[in-house]
């Protein structure tokens, strides 16, 4: 049985990431403004009173051939952190921009290829790197997790099947990290490992009219260098998702889905003596479990309900914790034709309640809201 289309076109796009083009000619471009802030119940503890961080992302693509898509993608942030004291530190700029290319050959092979481009900042002052980690913190559904990290470029090749009643899709990509200076005035080039990912992806109707997809992901990192020096050995990474997607009535649909994300432990490859206080970095788990519903509402609005849980557990015991949220979206068409041109606005809000591990003996509750807005415009069926 020869797998549909349509269902081919979505297991590579989840495996990769992307929405694969339509038809030459195509185009889309979304821009947005989202907040989210975050209140600390013991600010000594936590060794901060509040977070704030406002993003404003934003995505163009273009299909300028049958099968071939252009995206280019990047926003601007500034993150401001209290601490207990009333002392304040920020961090604004640009992030680093994405440049992207895919090419669907027929109906089950995509080649990818991509660069960053090092728009963002990535020297960074004492002050400014207390932003820029609470940012990159694993267990915090945060929309950006860093400002810059240098120049970088990378290609991917994913395939779609059908085995039995199963679908199947695999994809493999390697990414070449670039250089970078990470603190002023100082000449420490910093070269962060060469990535290589592997992902499977395995999806089958059941009940009738549900899908049940599960995805398996694993990256391995090369050492890091600094100033030409093997410095450091990410630890491996491994991703497993497991999601149902299920109708609601006539219109309404749900997916709910379940995973775990793993880090091994990561291995200081210079002697501890060089670096004050450095070690090996232990390994870490995100759990993660959460729903999404789809509810039409008329024909130009769409609610779009979601709640999740995470909880993020640390080899060492150390900064890990867990974080509930919840939140709703509404997609409304203010504009659209039969040509396929349309403009959707999407208004969001949303809150989040947690409890972070400092270290032993140490944690402190948080809560935190988040609100947002986001324009996209297209055109092309």
């Amino acid at each position: 049985m020869r797998r549909d289309t349509a269902a081919t076109a979505a297991l590579i796009g989840a495996l990769c990431g992307i929405a694969l083009p339509s038809h030459a000619g195509a185009q889309a471009a979304a821009i947005g403004v989202g907040v989210q802030t975050y209140r600390f119940d013991e600010p000594e503890t936590a060794g901060l009173e509040t977070f704030q961080l406002v993003t404003a992302p934003w995505s163009a693509a273009v299909a300028p051939g049958r099968g071939v898509t252009l995206s280019l993608d990047g926003a601007f942030a500034r993150g401001v952190a209290t601490g207990p004291g009333g002392e304040r530190a920020s961090l604004s700029g640009p992030t680093d921009t994405e440049l992207g290319v895919q090419v669907a050959l027929g109906d089950w092979l995509v080649l990818g290829g991509g660069a960053t481009l090092a728009t963002g900042k990535s020297t960074l002052s004492t002050s400014e790197s207390l932003v820029a980690g609470f940012v990159a913190a694993a267990l915090l559904p945060l929309p950006i997790n860093t400002w810059g990290s240098g120049r970088s470029y990378g290609g991917t090749v994913a395939m779609a099947t059908q085995v039995g009643a199963w679908g199947v899709g695999l994809a493999g990509g390697y990414r070449v990290a670039g250089a970078f200076d990470p603190l002023p005035g100082e000449a420490l080039r910093y070269s962060p490992g060469d990535q290589l990912q592997m992902r499977v992806a395995v999806d089958r109707d059941v009940a009738g009219s549900s899908t049940l997809s599960l995805l398996f992901g694993y990256q391995l990192f090369a050492d890091d260098r600094l100033v030409e020096t093997n410095l450091f050995k990410s630890g491996s990474r491994i991703q497993t998702l497991v999601s149902l997607a299920f109708p609601i009535g006539l219109r309404a649909s749900a997916l709910v889905y379940g995973g775990v994300n793993h880090r091994a432990r990561g291995t200081l490859l210079l002697d501890e003596s060089a670096l004050s206080g450095a070690g090996d970095s232990p390994s870490q788990q995100l759990f993660l479990a959460g729903t999404n519903l789809r509810v039409p509402l008329g024909r130009r609005a769409t609610l779009l309900p979601s709640g999740e849980m995470r909880v993020f557990r640390a080899e060492d015991g150390a900064s890990q914790g867990w974080v509930g949220s919840a939140a709703t979206s509404l997609d409304l068409r203010v504009a659209g034709n039969s040509a396929g041109s349309r403009i959707v606005l999407s208004p969001s809000v949303g809150a989040l309640v947690g409890n972070v591990i400092v270290e032993e003996g140490a944690e402190a509750g948080f809560f935190g809201w988040q609100a947002g807005l986001v324009l996209r415009v297209g055109s092309g069926r």
